[in-house]
């Protein structure tokens, strides 16, 4: 398509250098703008000309990207009044197929002022287009999910498993790196717990992890008052996209274990319905999946471990997995797990014996020998006879533990 900005000017001169052509291209529009009297016939300019203008932020000049800097201080004091719309789906669009990082930069900057300006029907037709290539979101991949997460509220899922359900994925046209880069990114939404002070990480996110969910240190990112998204209600509505087309069962896997443990029975409702459609398409003798739930459980790359009640639903999928018996490693640390003493925080307390039926569980792995425990880990065999010895009391979880 032609840059509507060619028909601001006349052909350019064969004595102009590319740089002059360019500044001579951009001032035309520059005094579009400045001659706009009215909202309305600026809104109508920056409709037209706002995306081209800010694709040559590309330009290799220096002096056209200084001079369109300075244009774009201009337009942001001008569109200051909330009446005035910005073309924000043909800036993501622009952002999605751009690299370059000033581009992009900017491109963002003015969809995040135009978006809580538009209707709620043209919020929800921004969903595809942001969900369509997310994962080359790059170093603007928490601005973008959170712009995912605003737009939720706005977007009514079909049916599950309507036709309009089935075809979400290929009518938004999200790979299969989109559909997991996604899903990843909101179970680890559904994990994440604010913290007081100067806490970097919190139960299952890591620093860096917790840093993309909280807007890299935005203040009051979660705050409904300071006009953010209200967190329990987002995480609902995660937790129901989640369950949509757009993901199949093994992406949605994890995050819907996740959701299924939150402490809110609108978030563990969706997620335990999620869990139980999921479960039976899912191989717990993975080995990569096995290893993700080991991590999950202790804690891994910095994370602090999960909290107690999500704990237990990994230990109930353990019990189904005879895999699981092998890790050696883990059943030690489940072990040393199972006969420390309790934190004053009660929720050790919780898991008092739930390591016990773990142990159950792999004793009947190995038919009840006890002398294939020892080898698992001989120099920690007190321990695992003490382990044994409440095994022997504990009656083995119910299935439904795992729900």
């Amino acid at each position: 398509m032609e840059n509507p900005l060619a028909h601001t000017i006349e052909m350019a001169t064969t004595t102009q250098s590319p740089e002059q052509r360019e500044l001579a291209l951009i001032g035309k529009v520059e005094l579009r703008i400045a001659l706009a009297d009215s909202d309305t016939k600026l809104e109508a300019i920056l409709k037209t000309y706002l995306a081209p203008l800010l694709l040559k932020l590309s330009s290799e000049h220096v002096g056209v990207r200084n001079k369109l800097i300075s244009i774009c201080q201009h337009i942001s004091t001008r569109i200051k009044p909330q009446s005035i719309q910005l073309p924000v789906a043909a800036l993501i669009k622009q952002f999605k197929d751009q690299e370059s990082p000033l581009v992009r930069h900017f491109d963002l900057l003015y969809i995040q002022q135009g978006v809580d300006r538009l209707s709620t029907r043209d919020k929800a037709e921004l969903l595809p287009v942001i969900v369509g290539g997310i994962s080359r979101s790059g170093s603007q991949g928490s601005q973008i999910f959170n712009l995912l997460l605003r737009l939720l509220e706005s977007f009514t899922l079909p049916p599950r498993g309507s036709k309009e359900d089935l075809a979400m994925r290929q009518q938004f046209e999200v790979t299969d790196n989109d559909a997991s880069y996604l899903a990843s990114w909101l179970g680890k939404f559904i994990l994440f717990v604010p913290q007081k002070g100067t806490a970097t990480t919190c139960p299952g996110l890591n620093a860096e992890d917790f840093a993309f969910i909280n807007m890299q240190g935005k203040e009051n990112p979660w705050s409904p008052s300071a006009g953010s998204l209200n967190l329990p209600r987002t995480k609902v509505l995660a937790a129901r996209l989640l369950s949509s087309g757009l993901f199949n069962d093994h992406e949605r896997f994890l995050p819907a274990l996740f959701a299924s443990a939150d402490p809110a029975s609108t978030i563990s409702d969706v997620g335990d319905d999620i869990l139980k459609r999921a479960l039976p398409a899912t191989d717990l003798e993975g080995e990569t999946l096995v290893s993700q739930l080991f991590g999950l459980y202790f804690g891994e790359a910095g994370a602090p471990r999960v909290r107690a009640s999500l704990r237990l639903k990994i230990l109930g999928l353990l019990n189904k997995s005879t895999h699981s018996t092998t890790f050696s490693h883990h059943i030690m640390r489940m072990v040393d797990d199972g006969v420390a003493t309790p934190a004053v925080d009660g929720e050790d307390v919780v898991m008092s014996n739930a390591p016990t039926r773990y142990v159950s569980h792999l004793l009947r792995a190995c038919q009840g020998s006890v002398l294939s425990l020892r080898r698992v880990h001989a120099a920690t065999w007190p321990c695992t006879e003490l382990l044994l010895t409440r095994a022997n009391r504990c009656t083995v979880m119910p299935a439904s533990a795992a729900r």
